[in-house]
């Protein structure tokens, strides 16, 4: 089942002078770089607190394994912090899942807040009862073009209010109407959870993905890993955001991105569309994961409200 026993348990807003630890679970951050997210934070009026290990590097990585897991574990633990927001993407967050489930299951849920590598957590999240933000991280707030600010201070002040998502006829794949629970993220690392203990259980959800940088060919792949791994079993719908220069390899032959999206759509017989401006892209809005979803692929539009608790 998508929700292991724990029904989706929803975090108020955030008010002013709340505090929001900022961890790196994956690639490795400076200063320079989280400077003027940090201050977008401020100017918000909420207190960016660094976790312990945040400026640590080991590698690509933002420090050992260890010292990013504890970093995560106080973010999602200790009880004077109001919401978690990843300080960047890269890669890293998928091996700090052992152990993980011990935490959220024992904690009352706090938002959550990142995307890219942080979809290893997020998806993990949502199946403990724990909702999500899939929204530009801490180091993208410092590039105004990356984001829209009314949609994300929308999203801190009103969370639990409706959202819809008009792309429009033309982004549609299959057409079909579907409701779920709104899950997914970018789709490499959730390829890279297949096979593994951590593979999520997607029956009866929508599920969301977005990629960057992948040429068509390996968003076959993993599209159809995904669909041979068993994971996207009884899913009741696609919704695809934002494909971040996704072209395929000057004079390599190549399908369209979007003849290869419907052919999996089909494949799984559901609803299917495209054009949510989420992702990697500029002018990102955030999606609520873990709240429910209804795709209508008929006018190419999906809302997302917040589920009965």
């Amino acid at each position: 089942m998508l929700n292991r026993g724990r029904p989706i348990e929803l975090p108020g807003a955030l008010p002013r002078g709340a505090r929001i630890a900022v961890i790196a679970p994956g690639s490795v951050v400076t200063r320079s770089t989280m400077k003027g997210g940090l201050a977008r934070l401020r100017s918000w009026g909420f207190e960016p607190v660094a976790g312990r290990y945040l400026w640590r590097r080991s590698g690509d990585l933002a420090g050992p394994d260890a010292l990013r897991a504890a970093d995560l574990r106080w973010a999602l633990s200790d009880p004077t912090i109001d919401a978690v927001w990843s300080a960047r993407g890269g890669w890293g967050t998928a091996r700090l899942l052992p152990g993980l489930e011990r935490i959220v299951r024992r904690r009352r849920p706090r938002w959550v807040i990142g995307f890219s590598d942080l979809t290893a957590l997020q998806v993990t999240l949502v199946a403990h009862g724990w909702p999500s933000w899939y929204a530009p991280s801490v180091v993208g707030l410092g590039d105004s073009t990356r984001f829209v600010s009314r949609d994300i201070e929308r999203m801190l002040s009103d969370p639990l209010s409706e959202r819809l998502y008009r792309p429009g006829r033309r982004h549609v794949l299959v057409r079909g109407r579907a409701r779920g629970p709104l899950v997914g993220g970018c789709l490499a690392v959730l390829a890279a959870l297949a096979g593994t203990r951590w593979q999520p259980t997607l029956r009866g959800a929508v599920l969301f993905l977005e990629e960057v940088g992948e040429a068509p060919y390996r968003i076959d792949r993993m599209l159809w890993q995904l669909r041979a791994s068993g994971m996207l079993d009884g899913v009741k719908g696609l919704v695809v955001g934002q494909l971040t220069r996704c072209r395929p390899a000057p004079n390599r032959p190549s399908r369209s991105l979007r003849a290869i999206l419907r052919e999996h759509a089909e494949a799984l017989g559901v609803p299917a569309m495209t054009g949510l401006v989420v992702g990697h892209g500029s002018k990102s809005r955030a999606l609520p994961l873990g709240y429910t979803a209804d795709l209508d692929a008929h006018r190419g539009a999906v809302s997302v409200r917040a589920p009965s608790t």
